[in-house]
């Protein structure tokens, strides 16, 4: 089973034990499979909501990432408002700012998300991985 062989390697796992040797080829094909999953996600109405380099699962030999952690997904087409769960979710330096001011998780949080994973795996470091990830970050964000 894919999960058990990748149990222990998260994206950010990967990058922090194998960056120095990623070649540009490689974080290209890294950030394709990535761009797919999210792609399939979004293709079936689904919203994922907590997408971080934490809930990618990334096969070092191969380059390849598979996106995990799918318990906060919802369909794009059901308001927190009627499912009566208006909260916050995921880690704040990948939530999208206009989650932060109060709106609705959408499709293009999740891109938003992307990008930041994108910045991730092309300098190796986390996002704002040198400030405390607490209200003032979320207020610059």
């Amino acid at each position: 089973m894919m999960v058990m062989q990748l149990k222990d390697c998260s994206l950010r796992q990967h990058l922090n034990n194998c960056f120095i040797s990623m070649s540009w080829n490689d974080i290209i094909y890294t950030l394709n499979g990535i761009a797919y999953g999210l792609k399939d996600i979004h293709k079936k109405g689904l919203i994922h909501q907590d997408f971080h380099c934490g809930n990618i699962l990334s096969d070092k030999t191969q380059h390849t990432a598979y996106i995990t952690d799918l318990g906060l997904c919802q369909p794009a087409n059901v308001k927190s408002s009627q499912n009566n769960n208006k909260k916050i979710y995921g880690v704040l330096p990948y939530v999208a700012p206009e989650v932060l001011r109060g709106k609705e998780y959408t499709q293009a949080s999740d891109i938003y998300g992307f990008g930041i994973i994108a910045y991730e795996i092309c300098t190796g470091f986390p996002p704002y991985y040198d400030i405390a990830h607490d209200e003032f970050l979320a207020m610059k964000i």
